[in-house]
């Protein structure tokens, strides 16, 4: 079963947004807060906490917490927490082209994010079972006899 993702042109994307005064990026947080759920298990809160002052910093920061764990799989939730908070505008950007490349293709929610219960001792982010090396930090394993 394909996925329900929708391919954006992140161009036409920040011309409707300055088109509409900003309007078309409250819709577009929207619609990527139901596609990211839907498709990859995530659970992002209502969106109406955008418009909550504080709250909408926690709303950012789960955002980015299930962007960074179940979009791209690289377990740095708080580096992309702050770089959303801090530098908003490319936020539709990075996270429309990452989507843009599981438009048309299986996804499979319970294998979404924590697909490996292993972690590098090193780095601590999650790596394939079979792994010699740690393809992030390039930390090399011990095999126990």
């Amino acid at each position: 079963m394909t996925n329900t993702l929708q391919e954006r042109n992140v161009v036409v994307m920040y011309l409707l947004g300055i088109i509409t005064l900003g309007i078309y990026f409250i819709y577009w947080y929207i619609q990527a807060k139901r596609e990211i759920n839907e498709n990859f298990g995530s659970d992002i809160p209502t969106c109406w906490l955008l418009i909550i002052p504080i709250a909408n910093i926690y709303w950012m920061y789960k955002f980015a917490e299930a962007y960074s764990l179940n979009v791209i799989k690289d377990d740095n939730k708080a580096l992309w927490a702050l770089l959303f908070i801090l530098v908003g505008i490319i936020v539709p950007a990075v996270v429309q082209l990452e989507l843009n490349k599981y438009v048309g293709k299986p996804i499979s929610p319970k294998t979404q994010g924590n697909q490996s219960d292993r972690r590098c001792p090193n780095c601590g982010r999650n790596i394939p079972e079979d792994a010699k090396v740690c393809p992030y930090c390039g930390k090399r394993f011990q095999e126990f006899i």
